[in-house]
């Protein structure tokens, strides 16, 4: 069993840096089986669900515990990390100039070299997305206690779309007792449920649909 309390330290070591620049959910449903996260921006409407029975909130936005899996979603307006690119970036393109953003923050904010891979594929539904998995940096050990055990953070796994101008992620922590496919195909199922729409998201309207 993972100590997510000391385990969230980890994950949180590679994350937090961005919290000034992403943007927060603004409204949350719970359903028996999901966690409806539902974005009402001025240029963009859409929502996704975190597929998982057992939901809780942490005390940092956009970070879950779903199903006893730390789940972080992230969604950041294209000019944080395009500010000198031009306007009609194609879709590699985009996910690529946030990755190389993101690994140089990184990689000069902890004086660090990160090693990443990043792969590109279609969604079972069509939707273009960027499979990104960096090293963690820094290794850390098991710690036990008569309670818990502590595992170390492998890796990060990140699935990565677009939604108009907006960089839309999923990310769980890779620990050395999780299954690697496993993680990869709840993050790409998820990003696979993302629904767009032309008018703002009636929220009350939306959970009156799925808690039926």
């Amino acid at each position: 069993m993972k100590d997510f309390k000391s385990s969230k330290k980890i994950l949180l070591f590679s994350i937090l840096f961005l919290f000034s620049n992403m943007l927060t959910a603004q409204d949350l449903i719970g359903t028996p089986g999901s966690l409806i996260i539902v974005y009402n921006y001025e240029d963009a409407h859409f929502y996704l669900q975190l597929k998982g029975s057992d939901k809780q909130k942490t005390e940092n936005e956009n970070i879950y515990i779903i199903d006893n899996q730390l789940v972080q979603v992230k969604t950041l307006n294209k000019y944080k990390f395009c500010k000198n690119e031009k306007q009609g970036l194609s879709f590699n393109d985009f996910i690529t100039t946030y990755v190389d953003w993101e690994k140089s923050y990184l990689e000069e904010q902890f004086s660090i070299s990160i090693y990443s891979k990043l792969e590109f594929s279609k969604t079972n539904n069509g939707r273009d997305f960027g499979l990104w998995i960096y090293d963690m940096p820094v290794a850390s050990k098991v710690v036990e206690t008569d309670t818990t055990r502590t595992t170390p953070v492998q890796k990060q796994i990140f699935v990565l779309t677009r939604v108009k101008d907006y960089l839309v992620g999923i990310n769980c922590p890779l620990f050395e007792t999780d299954n690697s496919e496993i993680i990869k195909s709840y993050l790409i199922s998820n990003i696979d449920g993302i629904v767009e729409s032309n008018k703002e998201i009636d929220v009350e309207e939306l959970n009156k649909q799925v808690n039926k």
